[in-house]
């Protein structure tokens, strides 16, 4: 009984203080200047004019073609909201080449997301094949 409180005791304890980080957790999160310029190069190697997927800080995806490249911005055709939209680097978490077409519900999907399902169908239906072959006998 003694040994289950001192248990009781020290995973209180360790619940505590590691619950003490609240204010670590609640902060937004803020890109470095490393991802900054990991952002700058990936656009840059994009290039003007390709398909894009830009992905903020924020969560919210855009997608379009490249218009414009500045040292600390870059700008893109919006090809859903039919406008354009500039972007600082800072507030960009990652950029994607390409974007994918609609799936359900409108959203766009990232074509190797399209892929890895595809295969993963054609496998399925494959393995299935396969197990009705081998029972039938």
């Amino acid at each position: 009984m003694i040994l289950l409180r001192y248990f009781q005791i020290a995973t209180i304890t360790f619940a505590l203080a590691l619950g003490n980080n609240t204010t670590a957790l609640c902060q937004s999160t803020q890109n470095t200047p490393s991802q900054v310029q990991n952002v700058k190069d990936q656009v840059q190697k994009i290039g003007v004019t390709k398909k894009v997927t830009v992905i903020l800080l924020t969560g919210k995806e855009y997608y379009g073609a490249i218009d414009k490249i500045e040292p600390d911005r870059f700008e893109i055709a919006e090809v859903d909201l039919k406008q354009r939209m500039e972007f600082n680097y800072k507030d960009v978490e990652k950029v994607r080449k390409g974007y994918g077409g609609r799936g359900f519900g409108g959203k766009r999907v990232n074509p190797r997301h399209n892929l890895i399902a595809g295969i993963a169908v054609v496998g399925l239906l494959f393995g299935i094949a396969i197990l009705t072959a081998t029972h039938t006998k």
